[in-house]
């Protein structure tokens, strides 16, 4: 399972500073060097700094900069050696399933509509461009299909670029103004960081496996109690206190999660219980969720938006890139036609298609 709303502050900070140093490379070296198993060679030898909230996370990175300085860029120097040196590593890939998560979704999203800056609240909008596009002027050969989805969905982008551009030049003269393009920029800068992982082919082990026991545990509590447990912060709690396991391989998942069970079962369950006991004993506060909630809010809005638009009510995070990429090239086949929500409610609740 995975657990959305708990992220370990100290990724970013890692691949940032991994990216730096392979930069620095020679090329032939810098080509036989994975980004994203030096990450996890140094993310399994540095502590776990997970947070479930805004100001969380700022403070475990704030602490990272702080106390492992020297630790980070060290750790990192030593994972480009050793990770060159294994000359018999494993190159199977991490399964499709260990790597799920919304942040992929919609970064097959952003692909197949061409535009990197696509959020969540955008996807409909995209959507019903295409379809109309394709209304319009028929049935296209697949060879074609993309560039006219690319050209359609770009609009998106287009309408996001002027729109940015206008509040730039409107601002010089404009406090309110400077203040909405300081928000705005603020509003990608978390875009690109929630979109992040999902360009990083490594997991750490662990999470799935606590996220399942702290589930199971906190289902077990009266009902008067559950609702007063996070198992965002559960999760987080029992992270941060045992060893990290990231794998970037099939073969690296299968070893760590058997060492975990084997070594762990016990001081994953008894730390998991730990952590429910002291935020039942702690008084409940309010404190801004992640970024990343935020997305994941407009993730489920725009979710709702497409069952409507598709009148399709199987969609969820997980299957939705398949869904919408499926529904564009049905009606590009012209199997189906496309009935917009504005003329479906104009013919009184009845449609033709979806």
């Amino acid at each position: 399972m995975a657990i959305q709303g708990c992220r370990n502050a100290i990724e970013e900070l890692v691949i940032e500073e991994t990216k730096n140093q392979v930069m620095r490379l020679s090329g032939t070296v810098k080509a036989k060097t994975s980004i994203d198993d030096v990450a996890a060679y140094a993310l399994n030898r540095l502590p776990p700094m997970y947070a479930t909230t805004r100001r969380g996370y700022i403070q475990q990175q704030k602490r990272a900069y702080s106390e492992l300085k020297q630790e980070i860029p060290q750790t990192i120097s030593r994972g480009l050696i050793g990770v060159r040196k294994d000359s018999l590593k494993d190159t199977t890939s991490l399964p499709e399933s260990e790597l799920e998560r919304e942040e992929r979704s919609l970064l097959k999203l952003q692909e197949l509509f061409g535009t990197s800056d696509l959020r969540w609240r955008d996807v409909p909008k995209a959507l019903e461009s295409v379809l109309m596009d394709i209304k319009l002027k028929g049935a296209v050969s697949y060879s074609n299909y993309q560039s006219k989805a690319v050209r359609s969905a770009s609009n998106v982008s287009s309408y996001l670029k002027r729109h940015s551009e206008e509040i730039f030049w409107k601002s010089q003269n404009s406090k309110p103004l400077i203040e909405d393009s300081i928000a705005q920029m603020t509003d990608m800068r978390e875009l690109a960081s929630y979109i992040a992982p999902a360009l990083w082919n490594f997991v750490n082990t662990l999470e799935n496996l606590v996220g399942s026991i702290a589930q199971r545990q906190i289902s077990r509590l009266d009902s008067s109690l559950t609702k007063r447990v996070s198992l965002e912060e559960v999760c987080a709690y029992a992270l941060n206190r045992l060893p990290p396991m990231y794998a970037t391989t099939e073969n690296g998942l299968i070893y760590w999660r058997d060492r975990a069970r084997n070594e762990l079962s016990t001081d994953i369950l008894l730390t998991v219980r730990q952590a429910i006991m002291l935020i039942l004993k702690s008084p409940s506060r309010f404190l801004p969720p992640l970024p990343s909630d935020k997305f994941s809010a407009e993730q489920e809005i725009a979710t709702a938006e497409l069952k409507d638009i598709l009148q399709i009510n199987d969609i969820d995070w997980r299957n939705v890139a398949v869904v919408v990429q499926d529904a564009i090239e049905q009606s590009q086949r012209g199997e189906i036609i496309w009935v917009s929500r504005e003329r479906r409610n104009q013919s009184d609740g009845r449609s033709s298609s979806w």
